[in-house]
């Protein structure tokens, strides 16, 4: 089994800081080029579009959003809460029933295993 060095941890380190820096000088580059920031404008006007026409079709099929979808989910959860609420309010005032007998079902029983 190998034992590792503490030179390890800093020779990932520094990997990793010079992977980092090698992004930013790209995304910096990328940036820059007039090409790249036209193509990134045309797609997130396409992405605004096309999230556009979705809700036009999901409302149009009568299916509902997901941020209407989460709205529910939170008005059950508001209404679970205050009815487990109210249902143990209920349990801690009620009154105790009394016990049914069942002397009655058994000799219904033992009648009618006999007939």
């Amino acid at each position: 089994m190998a034992s590792k060095k503490p030179s390890d941890g800093g020779v990932v380190n520094r990997l990793a800081g010079r992977g980092e820096e090698a992004v930013t000088r790209l995304v910096e580059e990328l940036g820059k080029n007039p090409r790249v920031t036209d193509a990134l404008s045309r797609v997130m006007d396409a992405k605004t579009r096309i999230d556009q026409s979705a809700r036009g079709a999901v409302a149009q099929a009568g299916l509902a959003a997901a941020d209407e979808l989460k709205e529910l989910r939170k008005q059950i959860e508001r209404l679970e809460r205050r009815l487990a609420k109210l249902e143990s309010t209920d349990k801690s005032t009620a009154k105790p029933a009394a016990k049914k007998t069942t002397a009655k079902k058994s000799a219904a029983k033992m009648t009618a295993k006999k007939t």
